[in-house]
């Protein structure tokens, strides 16, 4: 097993494994699997090891671990009006030069501000792709869709087959003059990146034919380890362009 995939498998989803960690009260953890059990949790060790445990209003704490504000009243659980603009099972056209993916619900990290929380990490959703030749057919009949935004969750939880076959048959649509991932992969899981050469490989081999991006978010400074430099840095390396995003 690969070393991201053994982090990843290492992950806290339940409170009371996070009682010692944190210093939590019972309380506390009761609070915090309540919510959990509506939003799950998923805090992998290396971002897990970023938390200030003495903090309780630490940022990075606060960007993982559930707190009972997520259930205060109001607004919608698709944010954006996301279903409305479903056109193919986990696609989207909402904007005219962009089609959006939802390759996956699952992410390395579950951030707390995240407006997927309806679906991520979720048993039973249906709001995920199944179908790429159905995606990429739709794409091919609107020509005005210039580009593609591999999404999620996180589009790098994906296996390197499932990333490859994206990227083998979009870049093969004339109208595509890019591909894009939304990732949080380099912040939250860097070994997603640092650690698995297949997957560099093939972002290098369908680089020189299409180019990629890699959408991503730091949204605090203690979130730029040396170990998400790296990655980074690895993926500018293979051509790819880096595109910072902060949102809520």
């Amino acid at each position: 097993m690969t070393k991201w995939k053994e982090i990843l498998q290492n992950s806290i989803r339940d409170a009371a494994s996070l009682k010692e960690v944190l210093n939590l009260t019972e309380e506390e953890v009761r609070s915090i699997q309540t919510i959990a059990d509506d939003y799950p949790m998923c805090v992998n060790p290396y971002y897990l090891g970023l938390i200030d445990p003495k903090d309780p209003d630490d940022p990075i704490r606060r960007m993982s671990i559930p707190d009972t504000v997520e259930f205060t009243a109001g607004g919608s659980t698709d944010t954006s009006g996301e279903a409305g603009n479903t056109v193919v099972r986990g696609m989207q056209h909402k904007y005219r030069q962009t089609a959006l993916i939802l390759s996956t619900n699952q992410c390395a990290m579950y951030c707390r501000h995240c407006f997927r929380k309806r679906m991520a990490g979720q048993e039973g959703q249906e709001e995920t792709a199944v179908d790429i030749n159905a995606m990429a057919e739709y794409v091919r009949t609107h020509p005005e869709i210039n580009n593609v935004l591999i999404s999620g969750g996180d589009a790098f939880l994906n296996s390197n087959d499932t990333i490859r076959k994206y990227l083998e048959v979009f870049s093969d649509i004339p109208s595509i003059h890019y591909i894009r991932f939304g990732t949080r992969t380099p912040v939250v899981l860097p070994q997603r990146i640092t650690e698995d050469e297949e997957l560099v490989r093939i972002l290098h081999e369908y680089g020189t034919k299409t180019q990629i991006i890699i959408v991503t978010q730091f949204n605090h400074p203690r979130e730029l380890t040396e170990d998400a430099k790296k990655a980074v840095r690895i993926l500018h390396q293979n051509g790819c362009v880096i595109e910072t995003k902060q949102f809520s």
